[in-house]
């Protein structure tokens, strides 16, 4: 009895399950599905050396930028304050090289330079008719379909520390092409900068230009006058300031001189009847009688004084030669102001043609083909093992 009761309360041995993975054991399945494993990663490779050389060969060239000028600055507000003009939109321009770079303007004017649609869509170009090949109710590419398939081979990216802008241009079997494109990118987008952006210093320049000839012009005909005046030519100096009445009234003058003169040509005629000349002298003597009013209006200064008239013209010309070598100073100004605020960038890294495919990279595409089919043959050697041994277990159950 007390044998039994020592038997019944002997302990038992303690068992822990064994959750570890046995490396062993994945060794021997690796080894017994190995072929599953080296077929499934000679496959990808084989699919890896297929793609190197099927697919098409894309050159990638280049360009490396620094954008110059646009800078905003307010030297020329206080200035331009004062001037007797309006100057509308006189913030600075918003325009950016990055932003004509990004544009659809840029791309249409290269494909338009370069006559890229052909290249661009090869399946619809005939290169033996030079046609489109189209059905009755397609359209050939245009210029904005070109801009949109462009846009996939221009990439453009800015270092927003340094503000060097870098751009990639890609193209597909030819390296001149993807040469000739952004060559003439960097061309265009020039072009474009010059037309598009209208600065506040560009406009000032503009407005003493103009200020310019207009006071060069008086100070030649200054000139004129007083060389005649002191060769005694001229026994009249008329006033060079002139009004807005003043201007039409000359006008005015020179349609009667005109018309004066026809009617003198007209009473030359021996045909006309009396009564038809006397109509005519009529009107003759009131166009010598409007003429005669307006040459009084007008305002002179009398020779008899040769003295005043001399210190006069001296005195106008020290004016205007004064105020003409002042507006050539500020135009100058202006002009060295415009060429800081202009938008421009800097070839850092020029454009260059490629001399090796960039695409496809063939010993990335041969190893991510090998490392994929490795890794899907191992799966695919562990699911088999996982498989035969659930169909086993069922069997066995089956059976028992």
């Amino acid at each position: 009895m007390e044998k039994e009761s020592k038997e019944q309360f002997q302990p038992q041995p303690y068992y822990i399950e064994d959750d570890e993975i046995d490396l062993y054991e994945l060794y021997l399945t690796l080894k017994k599905r190995k072929k599953i494993v080296w077929g499934i990663t000679g496959l990808f490779t084989l699919v890896a050396l297929i793609l190197c050389f099927v697919l098409p060969k894309t050159y990638r060239t280049e360009i490396t930028l620094m954008p110059l000028g646009g800078e905003s600055k307010g030297g020329l507000s206080s200035l331009l304050s004062s001037l007797p003009i309006s100057l509308p939109g006189m913030s600075q321009s918003g325009i950016t090289v990055e932003s004509i770079l990004k544009s659809r303007i840029l791309k249409e004017q290269i494909i338009e330079d370069l006559n890229l649609l052909p290249l661009l869509f090869p399946d619809e170009w005939d290169n033996e008719t030079k046609t489109w090949k189209l059905d009755e109710d397609e359209k050939p590419p245009t210029l904005i379909d070109g801009a949109k398939a462009l846009d996939d081979l221009i990439s453009v990216s800015t270092d927003k520390t340094t503000g060097v802008i870098t751009v990639d241009v890609d193209f597909k079997n030819d390296p001149e092409i993807a040469y000739k494109i952004a060559e003439d990118l960097l061309n265009a987008t020039n072009k474009i900068l010059e037309e598009k952006t209208f600065t506040v210093s560009k406009k000032y320049r503009e407005y003493l230009g103009k200020q310019l000839q207009e006071v060069k012009s008086r100070l030649e005909k200054l000139q004129r006058i007083y060389a005649k005046f002191i060769q005694g030519k001229i026994k009249e100096i008329p006033m060079l300031s002139f009004d807005n009445n003043t201007i039409n009234n000359g006008k005015k003058e020179g349609r009667l001189i005109a018309e004066r003169e026809k009617i003198k040509a007209v009473l030359e005629r021996k045909e006309l009847s009396p009564q038809d000349r006397k109509k005519l002298q009529d009107k003759l003597n009131k166009i010598k009688a409007k003429i005669k009013k307006l040459k009084t209006a007008r305002t002179f200064i009398s020779v008899p004084n040769y003295q005043f008239n001399l210190i006069r013209l001296k005195t106008e010309l020290a004016i205007t030669q004064g105020l003409y070598q002042s507006l050539v100073k500020e135009y100058e100004l202006a002009k060295a102001q415009e060429m800081r605020d202009k938008i421009a960038f800097q070839v850092i890294d020029p454009p260059y043609i490629p001399e090796k495919p960039y695409k496809p990279k063939k010993a990335l595409i041969i190893i991510v083909g090998l490392i994929s089919g490795l890794f899907i043959g191992i799966f695919a050697a562990f699911f088999k093992e996982w498989l035969d041994n659930v169909k086993e277990r069922h069997k066995v159950e089956e059976n028992g």
